[in-house]
């Protein structure tokens, strides 16, 4: 087999992985659909049955499905049961939110159902508990679910034309001249890259590309080298997802609350750029350094013949222009009435419109269930608010928060949201993380006076700092796929690198920011 075609098969065998990424940020277990349907039919024929009742019965207890429910909901109930006893500053209505609200999560992490299909579940649960219909189903038409589903499909378009694989493989044949040159060339390629279309899409584009440089160099020989080479993919893309409004998910959580819940504070892509931007910048080096100090990379020169790559196309070059045209629009959001969404879908319009795309291949290829996932987190949060299960959470935060705040002042309340949210993203999915946090911090920050606009964007780059587990991040799970980097090497790794960042995020909001609003207009 030749170096092309094992290139090939190793790119598609990551698109899977990537495709996974786009449901919920983490790999679903594998589930027998077709068994699990013929399960529950027989069960539902047996019930109907007396003589066979009482098996069937039986039956349904060792299903895995009714198990996992089962166990949720006794769960749930006696949690309920110790917040109508213990949690006064609740209500009523608070506490039956803040019960569905850690049902729906418990669904979602445990897989109990589909996940699209536990995201219906939120809304329609709320309605039973009195909520309004249009109230609680209009997050999940809202502009930041089109915007996800505007990257998506664009991210689809540059992928299925192949103009993203041939530029940067054009882009990274500089950097070739060394082992150093070779993964700082990563990192800036994978940060410029994730900074314009979802980090994911990124990392399993970028991986078999460096894993092919590596196969026909030394560096494949140098377990070392090895894990600072992919594990420069994934942490790069974590940066640079930080950078702009359309480089994760989480960015687009956290704006789809302020713009749901406090619409006076809320934040153009030009604004989050001129703010979160150059955390990007900084951070580069930082993951370059600490790579290589961490897994001992020496310096010495690699040699590393690439072959000729075929010019670009002109589906390409229109799929490339659509992305320019896309990143235009959203950077002068702030000035031509458009919404970042519309943004978005005009580039995915135009990706079907001028042949980039084939209806056939978002139909099946693009996972049309992400965007209930992200509505019912919208519509949770925003319930959470409204009837003061938010507040109550933000309350014990700010409480924790206050005990040092004699010492340092806002600072340490700053320090706990940070620390707070890069432990949870650190143990699940960031998109999810982003989901339950934003609405808790936004209420910490309303009762601390803070701006509420960098509360939200200090709680999305928080969330992109999930360096220490391969499942924290879509790009960490990705790299892990490959074999290479162990459970410990991302300990070893994340760790000195979650610290600094950290502590430059703190700098940059205490000293940066300050005088960056004036330049953002915030």
């Amino acid at each position: 087999m030749s170096p092309d075609q094992e290139f090939e098969d190793m790119l598609d065998s990551l698109e899977i992985v990537a495709e996974s990424m786009e449901e919920e940020h983490i790999v679903p277990a594998r589930v027998d659909q077709l068994k699990r349907r013929r399960t529950l039919l027989n069960l539902q024929a047996d019930l109907l049955d007396s003589k066979a009742r009482q098996h069937a019965i039986y039956r349904l207890y060792r299903n895995s499905t009714f198990r996992k429910f089962g166990a949720g909901l006794m769960i749930v109930s006696f949690i309920h049961l110790l917040l109508f006893l213990f949690a006064d500053g609740l209500n009523r209505e608070g506490r039956n939110v803040f019960t569905l609200f850690l049902f729906i999560i418990y669904l979602w992490v445990s897989e109990t159902f589909p996940l699209p299909v536990t995201a219906l579940m939120a809304g329609v649960a709320l309605v039973l508990l009195g909520e309004d219909r249009d109230s609680a189903f209009s997050s999940y038409a809202s502009d930041s679910v089109f915007m996800i589903l505007g990257s998506l499909i664009m991210a689809q378009g540059i992928s299925k034309s192949g103009a993203e694989n041939l530029i940067i493989r054009k882009l990274l044949r500089p950097f070739t001249g060394s082992n150093y040159s070779l993964i700082f060339g990563t990192i800036v390629i994978c940060s410029f890259m994730a900074a314009i279309i979802p980090d994911h899409s990124v990392a399993a584009i970028m991986l078999p590309i460096v894993l092919t440089i590596a196969d026909k160099t030394e560096i494949r020989k140098r377990s070392n080298e090895m894990v600072a080479l992919v594990l420069a993919v994934a942490f790069s893309c974590s940066i640079a997802g930080l950078a702009t409004p359309s480089g994760g998910a989480r960015n687009v959580i956290a704006i789809g609350f302020l713009e749901e819940l406090y619409p006076e504070y809320s934040i153009t892509y030009v604004q989050w750029v001129i703010l979160a931007a150059p955390l990007t910048i900084a951070l580069v080096p930082f993951v370059f350094l600490t790579l290589i100090m961490v897994n001992r990379v020496g310096y010495r020169s690699i040699d590393y013949h690439s072959e000729s790559t075929h010019s670009i196309d002109d589906r390409q070059l229109i799929a490339l222009s659509i992305l320019v045209l896309t990143f235009v629009l959203f950077l002068t959001s702030g000035f031509n009435g458009l919404t970042l969404g519309t943004c978005a879908m005009i580039g995915g319009i135009l990706m079907h419109v001028t042949g980039v795309l084939e209806w056939e291949d978002s139909r099946q290829r693009l996972r049309w269930g992400v965007m209930f996932i992200y509505g019912a987190a919208l519509t949770m949060g925003k319930a959470m608010v409204t009837h003061g299960a938010a507040d109550w959470l933000a309350g014990g935060l700010y409480r924790l928060a206050d005990y040092g705040s004699d010492i340092g002042g806002d600072m340490v309340v700053i320090l706990v949201i940070i620390v707070v949210t890069v432990l949870l993203t650190n143990v699940m999915s960031d998109g999810a993380a982003a989901a339950i946090l934003v609405p808790i911090t936004l209420a910490v920050g309303a009762a601390a006076g803070f701006n509420l606009a960098f509360i939200a964007i200090i709680t999305a780059i928080s969330t992109a700092f999930a360096f220490m587990t391969s499942f924290g991040t879509p790009p960490n799970l990705i790299v892990q796929a490959s074999g290479i980097p162990r459970s410990s090497d991302f300990v070893r790794n994340g760790l000195p690198l979650i610290i600094m960042s950290i502590l430059l995020l703190m700098v940059a909001q205490n000293y940066y920011w300050d005088f960056a609003t004036e330049w953002a207009g915030l």
